[in-house]
């Protein structure tokens, strides 16, 4: 009976060691994100590096929040962050590593970008330009 609840307690104790760690481990440090606008065709610039017409995926880096530009003829720039919200690979190392009392592992998390999460896809509207009043004579 004694040797049942040792490899209980082994496979118990495998099983949470997998959960530290396991919002990197899982998803990665990296999601790609699908921008649409309206109106379709606009230029899309985030953070200064990627520059594409949306619809159009970018891969971004989960350690922080990114800032995109949208810009057409015939209507105002505008500017949209993406920000990051937590993942629920958080509750696996919270579990994990309460148990085993590893703060390690939840911090590995946190510098790696697992705790976070994107939208997968994020829609946004551009406004007309208004037409200017001609100045008064």
């Amino acid at each position: 009976m004694m040797p049942t609840r040792h490899w209980l307690g082994f496979a118990l104790g495998s099983c949470l060691l997998t959960l530290t760690g396991c919002g990197t481990w899982m998803h990665g440090d990296h999601q790609s994100v699908t921008l649409f606008t309206t109106p379709a065709d606009t230029k899309v610039v985030v953070d200064d590096l990627v520059h594409m017409l949306a619809p159009g995926t970018v891969n971004l880096s989960r350690k922080s929040d990114h800032s995109a530009t949208f810009a057409k003829d015939g209507y105002d720039s505008a500017t949209y962050t993406i920000k990051r919200t937590w993942s629920w690979w958080v509750v696996g190392d919270v579990l994990g590593c309460a148990i085993i009392f590893s703060p390690l592992c939840i911090m590995h998390d946190i510098d790696e970008g697992g705790y976070y999460t994107f939208d997968d896809k994020i829609y946004f509207t551009l406004d007309r330009k208004t037409a200017e009043p001609a100045p008064a004579k």
